[in-house]
């Protein structure tokens, strides 16, 4: 099954700073390609930006996801499945990547990682307000990267209105257990954040050292 991989960005990537000296992209794109299962990789950037992966194909970026999205799609064609992530979660894991494609593999016509809403949330009205206290048991947060089974993500954008979502929602979706280190980076403090997970990843991807010698 030919399985492709799209990082979409919305242009103000450059702007939050270096991962590990690093774009954000490139770590999105990294996971894409370490998950094993992703062949071609497609990034959308801003004009000029250098290759955010060797071997990844660069693809100037629109005004918008939907547009960057519709610039890519002559290129998926064929592709049994379409993994899309988003620029702003540089730190998922490439085993989000093999759930949320496993699951289209299985059957369905889209995958997308998700966690469990662990804060209190509350509904207001317009004056702001709490009316009712939402149970947080029915709410789940989602997540990148998402899978879509390649005919449907092209079926669904042909004709499409640039406002419409990148998944409609008619199609059959499941979820996957999505994960921690998925979170979106958007300000300062999110990147702060993420240096500090990524450090510590690496940190504990080293080996441990052997018995001091005599």
């Amino acid at each position: 099954m030919d399985v492709c991989g799209v990082v979409l960005t919305s242009g103000d990537e450059a702007a939050l700073g270096l991962l590990d000296s690093r774009p954000l992209a490139a770590h999105a794109a990294s996971a894409l390609r370490g998950s094993g299962v992703v062949g071609l990789v497609v990034v959308t950037g801003p004009p000029g930006a250098p290759p955010a992966l060797p071997g990844a194909i660069q693809v100037e970026q629109a005004g918008s996801l939907h547009g960057s999205l519709h610039r890519v799609l002559p290129l998926l064609a064929g592709a049994d499945v379409v993994v899309l992530h988003d620029a702003h979660r540089p730190l998922a894991p490439p085993e989000l990547v093999v759930r949320a494609v496993a699951a289209v593999r299985a059957g369905a016509d889209a995958a997308l990682p998700v966690v469990e809403v662990t804060e209190t949330v509350k509904q207001v009205d317009a004056g702001g307000r709490i009316v009712r206290t939402v149970p947080r048991e029915t709410l789940v947060q989602l997540q990148t990267p998402q899978a879509v089974r390649g005919e449907v993500l092209a079926a669904a954008h042909r004709g499409c209105a640039p406002g419409d979502p990148l998944l409609p929602a008619s199609i059959r979706v499941t979820t996957v257990p999505g994960a921690a280190d998925a979170f979106p980076v958007r300000d300062g403090h999110d990147l702060q954040l993420a240096a500090a997970v990524l450090a510590n990843r690496e940190a504990a991807a080293r080996p441990a050292p052997g018995p001091a010698g005599r």
